[in-house]
C-alpha cells in the first residue's frame, strides 16, 4: 500500500435481503471498505477472517439470527471488541433489550434515515478508535515510567470523551438507549432496597413522518432537537430522559407513583403543544402522545417498558395528543 494512502475502515453488512445490502452500500459508499454476508454463519466466519471495524447486523436471517451471531462474536477474543449495530424493522422492547444483552452497541430500525445511519456508524467507529488509543497508551505507560503523569492526563481526557460518546445520542444530546438501560437497572436496585416507587413515560411525536416527507430530514432533526430540549428542561434534576427510538423518548421518574407521573406527562403535553416552532417561515404544529406506567416488581424493566408502550399505543388509537396510563386488564 502507498505510504500516503489512508486505509479505509472496513464495515461488514450482514443481511439476507439484497435490496437492504444495496441501500446500505449506497449510504456508506466511498467512505468505507464494504464486505457482505447473507446469513449469521457467514457473518461470524467472515468477521473472524477479516476483522471488520464495525458490523451492521440484521436481526432476522436464515440459518442463524443476528442475536446468535453477535453472541458468538462476543465470545471470541479476536472479535469481541467489534461494535455490532443491529438493524431491524421490529420495535418491540423485548427485541431491543435482547439486542443489548447479546452485546450490540446500538439499534437502528427500518426504513433507514441516511443521515442518522451515517452519523451512528461514524460515532461507533470513533468509539472503537478511541478504545484502541487507550490500549496503546496503557502499553506505553508500562514501559515509560518517566512519562506517567502526562499519559495519565491524556488517558483521562480520552476516557471522558468515550464516556460522553457512549452515553449520548448524537443528534439530541439526550442520553441514549444503552445509558438509559443502566439508569433503569440502578433504579430497580434502589426499588428492591427501599421500596420507593418509580415510573416510566414513553412518548412519541405525533405524525413525525409528515415533517420529513413535507419539509425534509433537516426539519425532522429540528423537531427532534426542539422536543428534546423541552422535555429535558421541564424535568427535575433526578429525572432522566432518553431518545429511545427514532421519534420516541423514554422518561424515568424516580420516587414517583403513576398518578404523579401522569401529571408530569400532562404538563409536558401542554408545553409541547403550545411551543411555537418555525422552519424556514413555516409554522409547525407539533404534538405528542404519552404512555405512563409504574415499575412493577413482577414485570421487571422490560415488562414495565412494555406497559408504557401499550399505553402509548392506546393513546394513538384514541386520536393522539393525549396522556394514557397503563391499565392492567387483569385488575
Amino acid at each position: 500500500m502507498d505510504a500516503g494512502k489512508v486505509k479505509k475502515e472496513k464495515i461488514l453488512i450482514a443481511d439476507d435481503v439484497p435490496a437492504n445490502i444495496k441501500m446500505l452500500g449506497e449510504i456508506l459508499k466511498g467512505g468505507y471498505e464494504i464486505v457482505v454476508a447473507t446469513n449469521g454463519h457467514k457473518a461470524y466466519k467472515l468477521a473472524c477472517e477479516c476483522a471488520p471495524d464495525l458490523i451492521l447486523m440484521d436481526v432476522m436471517m436464515p440459518e442463524m439470527d443476528g442475536f446468535t451471531a453477535c453472541g458468538l462474536l462476543k465470545a471470541v477474543e479476536k472479535t469481541a471488541d467489534i461494535p455490532v449495530i443491529f438493524i431491524t424493522a421490529s420495535r418491540t422492547e423485548e427485541d431491543i433489550v435482547k439486542g443489548f444483552t447479546a452485546g450490540g452497541v446500538d439499534y437502528i430500525t427500518k426504513p433507514f434515515n441516511p443521515t442518522e445511519l451515517d452519523a451512528r456508524v461514524r460515532t461507533h467507529l470513533e468509539l472503537r478508535n478511541s478504545r484502541e488509543i487507550l490500549k496503546r497508551y496503557s502499553r506505553e505507560l508500562e514501559s515509560k515510567n518517566n512519562e506517567l503523569n502526562e499519559k495519565n492526563v491524556l488517558l483521562g481526557e480520552a476516557l471522558e470523551q468515550i464516556t460522553c460518546l457512549a452515553r449520548t445520542d448524537h443528534l439530541t444530546g439526550l442520553c441514549n438507549r444503552s445509558h438509559m438501560m443502566e439508569k433503569l437497572r440502578e433504579e430497580e436496585v434502589r426499588f428492591h432496597r427501599n421500596g420507593r416507587p418509580f415510573s416510566l413515560i414513553l412518548s412519541d411525536i405525533d405524525h413525525f413522518k409528515r415533517f420529513n416527507d413535507t419539509y425534509g430530514h433537516e426539519c425532522g432533526d429540528l423537531v427532534l432537537k426542539t422536543i428534546s430540549g423541552i422535555l429535558k428542561n421541564s424535568l427535575r434534576e433526578q429525572d432522566t430522559v432518553a431518545r429511545w427510538g427514532g421519534e420516541e423518548f423514554l422518561l424515568l421518574l424516580p420516587e414517583t407513583d403513576v398518578s404523579a407521573a401522569e401529571g408530569v406527562a400532562r404538563r409536558l403535553l401542554e408545553k409541547v403543544a403550545s411551543h411555537e416552532l418555525d422552519y424556514n417561515g413555516s409554522a409547525l404544529c407539533v404534538t405528542m402522545t404519552f404512555g405512563v406506567s409504574a415499575y412493577e416488581k413482577d414485570s421487571g424493566i422490560a415488562g414495565s417498558i412494555r406497559h408504557a408502550d401499550e399505553a402509548l399505543y392506546d393513546g394513538k388509537e384514541q386520536g393522539r395528543n393525549r396522556v394514557v396510563g397503563f391499565a392492567d386488564p387483569e385488575v
